[in-house]
């Protein structure tokens, strides 16, 4: 990853940090230093980098420790590794469950088939069962939709409860009625989950060696 002053400049380096990387830089005779290379230099000053950060007196930057924090940080920034452009978007992409991919599609294909899973899990559990009494204690079970159907003529209600593992039963529609429009919840849930599925791409710096992962639409260079 290439290093310039400007580049600290714009990443927000502290004035007191900043004065020391001009003098690294002008006594390289450089415009530009490669980071890790830069890195190393500046473990080599701790002693003066530890006098420098003490007069600067801003909070995580008065001490060497901090400001070798500061620069640990920039290679996890996305920023950092995009700011010169010439970075690389590889064609590795990362779906919220960890799943990796090799293209875009195969990672949204890969989301639609997770979530018409769910949905499916999800329509298996909210089946209620209307139940009519017959003849000698006789009963007819008969799935119903408390949103469409009507439920006057059963004397029963039974599903199963995903949350619990157990069937439960109840002689009360208003109850039924209630256990659906929860259920209609979880698939708002599951919805509103799909919509906001992030699917990340991995950016890496023009060396191969510092990586980040962006969401796959902002996987362009936008120089600060």
């Amino acid at each position: 990853m290439k290093t310039s002053l400007q580049f600290f400049k714009d990443m927000g380096v502290c004035d007191g940090a900043y004065a020391v990387l001009e003098r690294v830089f002008e006594q390289a005779g450089v415009t530009e230093f490669d980071y890790a290379q830069g890195y190393e230099v500046m473990l080599g000053m701790m002693d003066q980098l530890e006098v420098d950060a003490a007069q600067s007196g801003e909070p995580g930057h008065d001490t060497a420790q901090g400001w070798l924090q500061w620069c640990d940080d920039l290679r996890s920034r996305p920023e950092a590794i995009m700011y010169f452009g010439d970075h690389i978007e590889e064609e590795v992409f990362r779906t919220a469950d960890g799943h990796l991919h090799e293209t875009l599609e195969a990672a949204r294909d890969h989301d639609r088939r997770r979530y018409a899973e769910l949905r499916k899990d999800h329509a298996a559990a909210r089946v209620i069962n209307g139940v009519r009494f017959g003849e000698g204690g006789a009963e007819t079970w008969e799935v119903v939709d408390p949103a469409q159907d009507d439920l006057a003529g059963f004397e029963a209600f039974v599903w199963h409860d995903s949350t619990t593992g157990l069937n439960h039963r109840t002689d009360s529609a208003v109850e039924a009625v209630a256990f659906n429009a929860a259920q209609a919840k979880v698939l708002d849930a599951i919805d509103a989950a799909e919509r906001a599925a992030r699917i990340e791409r991995r950016i890496t710096d023009e060396s191969g060696v510092f990586s980040v992962w962006l969401c796959s639409s902002a996987a362009t260079p936008a120089k600060v």
